[in-house]
């Protein structure tokens, strides 16, 4: 009886993890449409729907003044924002196609503009509240040449590689980076509460890892191996903003390096890529972490929304800005049956891709 109590309790909270995960996507869905629907409404663009989730609706809203519905349906696993005659001709002077190009481009990425800018306000709100992530050293090695002085010492904190914060480095292919074709660093370093600068020479040192054989090999840095935690470091207001741009460029960067490695082959899509279902997988193991992680998934999410939808791609705010472009130069109307059918075809793929991508992300 004890058993199946922790059992529904366990239930419980797991309902209650996805119920958040929900949410969280649910509101950069809003964050997205509500980019759509308000250049749309400063282009005085007519509105018929503006919805969050699809399928049967479970709730629905008319504004008597416009009769633009507000509506939120079953599934909340996407949303729109449906305008008057947006995937066809219609004479309506306020109908999407009736509009220059240059207006449907900025209503069409206006979507994702939002979803980007509320990334930047979300880790801004983060980096001020919580505060971003700083490395700091746990044990440090002896260089294999004595001339060489080891000079970090177990508890400095490192906020700066000449002069390059080490803000949100858990990727430790930044800090190799900085440290290539030098023969010493000043790092700017937190030590016993005080702020200094260093100077760490750059040289052969006996680190942690062993060939096939068990012979430690040498290595080349400052001394530190892997032997680093983090530190939470709470950022003032223009601190905490500027870095948010930083952050923002260096996940645009990974989505665009985890393609090019998946398309090489140097990445598995198991491991790297995912659909719907596996974005609020994360979001619910992320909730079981408190607030501070899925706030940071929030943002996270947001860019990655932001970003996929401007991709070139049938069915995507990308592509159909490729269509207003193209008929902006060509200087007369595309064939709407033609870009209804792309649009059609780009969908179903997209579904179908995202099927198999959360197949192979939970079967992998």
């Amino acid at each position: 009886m004890f058993l199946l109590g922790v059992t529904f309790v366990e239930v419980l909270k797991w309902i209650g993890y996805v119920l958040v995960a929900l949410l969280c996507l649910m509101v950069m869905i809003m964050i997205h449409e509500t980019g759509h629907y308000v250049a749309g409404k400063l282009f005085n663009f007519t509105i018929l729907e503006y919805s969050i989730g699809f399928g049967p609706k479970i709730f629905q809203k008319v504004n008597k003044k416009t009769g633009e519905k507000f509506s939120i349906r079953c599934l909340p696993l996407g949303g729109f924002c449906q305008f008057l005659g947006e995937d066809e001709e219609n004479s309506d002077p306020n109908a999407f196609n009736s509009k220059p190009p240059w207006q449907r481009i900025i209503v069409l990425f206006a979507g994702a503009f939002m979803n980007l800018l509320s990334a930047i306000i979300f880790i801004s709100i983060f980096f001020m509240t919580f505060g971003d992530f700083v490395p700091r050293i746990e044990k440090t090695y002896d260089f294999v040449d004595s001339s060489y002085e080891q000079v970090l010492e177990v508890g400095d904190v490192i906020y700066a590689i000449d002069g390059h914060n080490t803000y949100s480095l858990a990727n430790s292919n930044k800090i190799k980076k900085y440290l290539q074709d030098t023969s010493s660093v000043t790092l700017t370093i937190e030590r016993n509460g005080e702020m200094i600068e260093i100077v760490a020479p750059i040289a052969e040192y006996q680190g942690t890892y062993e060939d096939t054989d068990g012979q430690i090999i040498d290595i080349h840095g400052i001394g530190l191996g892997m032997s680093i935690s983090y530190k939470q470091v709470k950022l003032p207001f223009f601190k905490a903003i500027g870095h948010s741009f930083e952050f923002g460029w260096d996940e645009i960067s990974l989505i665009f390096k985890t393609f090019a490695q998946v398309f090489t082959g140097q990445a598995k899509v198991s491991e790297s890529l995912g659909g719907t279902i596996s974005a609020i997988s994360v979001l619910s193991q992320l909730a079981q972490n408190g607030f501070m992680a899925v706030m940071y998934g929030l943002c996270v999410l947001s860019i990655s929304i932001g970003v996929m939808n401007l991709l070139p791609f049938p069915a995507l705010d990308g592509c159909r800005i490729v269509f207003c472009i193209v008929e902006w130069i060509r200087g007369k109307p595309n064939n709407r049956k033609i870009e209804g059918i792309i649009s059609i075809a780009g969908l179903v793929f997209l579904i179908a891709i995202a099927i198999v991508f959360d197949l192979l992300h939970f079967l992998g």
